[in-house]
């Protein structure tokens, strides 16, 4: 229950540093201001940006971002005791989570978009 209750705060903490810095400032579409998760659901699951409500969509991004933050930092934190081992574990984990969290956010907008 501890680490659920830290795992929440930490979400919500990350999740405010994002809205503040990332989320307030994201008014209108700029394509030579386009961050690189989306430049990233552009390019590979072919995710028309301009078609989405922009808002929503750095809303939804930085959500996923705050959830792969927060997640290896319980991970790390709580499961590995040595710095060699979760420096590595971290990086691991950082691809995978990547890699699936804005896989299925891809989707999720591509389905949408159609």
């Amino acid at each position: 229950m501890e680490i659920l209750l830290e795992f929440i705060i930490v979400f919500f903490v990350v999740f405010l540093g994002f809205y503040l810095f990332v989320i307030s400032k994201a008014n209108k579409y700029n394509k030579k201001k386009l961050p690189a998760e989306l430049i990233y659901l552009e390019k590979i699951y072919k995710v028309d940006i301009k078609k989405l409500n922009y808002k929503n969509v750095v809303t939804s991004y930085c959500l996923v971002n705050t959830f792969i933050i927060s997640f290896i930092y319980i991970i790390l934190i709580y499961l590995v005791d040595s710095w060699i081992i979760r420096f590595v574990i971290g990086v691991v984990l950082l691809i995978l989570l990547i890699i699936i969290c804005y896989g299925l956010l891809g989707r999720y907008y591509a389905n949408k978009q159609k």
